[in-house]
């Protein structure tokens, strides 16, 4: 292994041999890119950590980035809903890996792309887009990416393939820990109640119930009515995790934890990496902050 290891070494310090340019669409799956892939590619991300991906705006180096690229490993399920037209106006013509394919997706009725197209119906049902927010499905992202780059770069298929291994080793053991510690939350307290809707797949590897009234909280005002539905739900059921989502107005939040007499938990980190020096600035670093807000308010 270590010979074989030293052969690619030396492979990549030999003239002529460059780094694949690899595209990533969201900050998850550039940080697993670039956990797997190693020195045989170079890898960026098109979003930054710490901002939100709704407020995306490509950039003119963004652009040039995308057209010199060989691949693009994007979230998918509509995460990246900006990308066809960026990819068009690039001419890109690499090859567009899907990180969530083949994750059964998990249907939520409102708002869950990340388009800048809001003329949708807040009621259909579409699927979430966020599967990297349970760990279990975490691991089918990596190995998605380890095979993509795998097909990229045959000469480098086995030091990927050691670390894809390492890496899922380390993510399902962040799986069991998280299994283990949600399972002491009684039952009846595992409620959950954000202002986005990107927790359907935590809540059903990890058995919980979570409201996120997206049409009410990230587009427009809540009516009267909404608001006093909540309220009550959140008295009636004694709700304890009121969240808020980093980046995100808090506002609407306070204000409903505020009428409904309970606290904002701790912040949560739905739809990427926080920024460098805060909890979430790796991908496992990001799921554990989520479980300990969770597990702090709920106990």
């Amino acid at each position: 292994m270590l010979r074989i290891l030293a052969i690619l070494a030396l492979i990549m310090t030999l003239p002529g041999v460059e780094p694949i340019p690899v595209i990533t669409g969201s900050t998850v799956v550039h940080d697993l890119a670039v956990r797997i892939g190693g020195e045989r590619f170079s890898i960026s991300c098109l979003l930054r950590p710490g901002v939100d991906p709704h407020a995306y705006q490509p950039v003119p180096d963004d652009i040039r980035r995308l057209t010199a690229a060989r691949m693009v490993i994007l979230n998918g399920m509509g995460f990246e809903g900006w990308f066809d037209g960026l990819a068009k106006e690039a001419a890109f013509a690499g090859t567009v890996v899907q990180a969530s394919a083949g994750i059964e997706p998990v249907m939520t009725a409102g708002c869950t792309d990340h388009s800048h197209d809001h003329t949708h119906d807040h009621q259909a049902s579409v699927p979430d887009p966020h599967p990297y927010n349970s760990m279990r499905q975490g691991v089918r992202y990596a190995e998605n990416i380890r095979d993509a780059l795998i097909a990229a770069a045959p000469d480098a298929a086995e030091a990927v393939r050691t670390r894809a291994e390492a890496l899922i080793a380390e993510l399902r053991r962040t799986d069991a820990w998280a299994t283990a510690e949600l399972a002491s939350i009684p039952k009846a307290r595992r409620v959950i109640i954000a202002n986005h809707g990107a927790l359907a797949y935590f809540a059903r590897d990890y058995g919980f119930q979570v409201l996120a009234p997206n049409g009410a909280f990230e587009d427009s005002e809540p009516s009267a009515k909404q608001l006093a539905e909540l309220i009550a739900l959140i008295r009636n059921q004694g709700v304890r995790g009121v969240f808020l989502e980093y980046a995100k107005n808090p506002r609407l939040v306070e204000q409903l934890a505020a009428e409904a007499g309970v606290k904002v938990a701790a912040t949560l980190y739905l739809d990427g990496l926080g920024p460098a020096g805060s909890p979430a600035e790796s991908y496992q670093g990001m799921f554990r902050s989520n479980v300990a807000a969770i597990l702090a308010a709920l106990r």
